[in-house]
This record gives structure tokens, C-alpha cells and sequence, in this order.
């Protein structure tokens, strides 16, 4: 990639990130951030409890909704 290719190809990647379904993109962040010192039972309960969180959200049921009904997904954070 060229250089001055690389502000347009940044924009594009936040602004995808941005679209996405940010409450679960945050929680596999903060579970990667713990990942090398938490025990392997900690970091269980901890993914335990963030996927039964984020399949609580609007942004899950948009998701499965989304996959059922084969549309792009339309995430809005919550």
C-alpha cells in the first residue's frame, strides 16, 4: 500500500468499526486486555458473562434478524 494511501484506507476501517456493533466490540477489547493475566477460570466467566450482556442488546437482535432476513445489519450502539 502506498503511503498516501493510507489515510483513506484508515478512515474506511473506522468508520466500518463505527457502523458495527460497538458495545460488542468493546467488550472483546476489554476481554483481550485481561486475557494474558487472568486465570483460564476467570477469563471463562468473564466471556460467560459478556456474551450473555451483549445477547441482551438491540444490537444482537439486529444482528440475528439481520442474518435471518440475509440484509446487512443496521447497528446502533445499543
Amino acid at each position: 500500500m502506498a503511503a498516501n494511501a493510507l489515510p483513506a484506507r484508515a478512515d474506511t476501517l473506522a468508520r466500518q468499526f463505527a457502523a458495527g456493533p460497538t458495545q460488542a466490540f468493546g467488550a472483546v477489547k476489554t476481554l483481550l486486555a485481561g486475557s494474558a493475566t487472568n486465570s483460564l477460570e476467570t477469563q471463562m466467566e468473564l466471556e460467560a458473562r459478556a456474551i450473555a450482556d451483549t445477547a441482551r442488546t438491540a444490537d444482537a437482535r439486529e444482528g440475528i434478524d439481520a442474518f435471518l432476513n440475509k440484509r446487512r445489519p443496521v447497528f446502533t450502539g445499543e
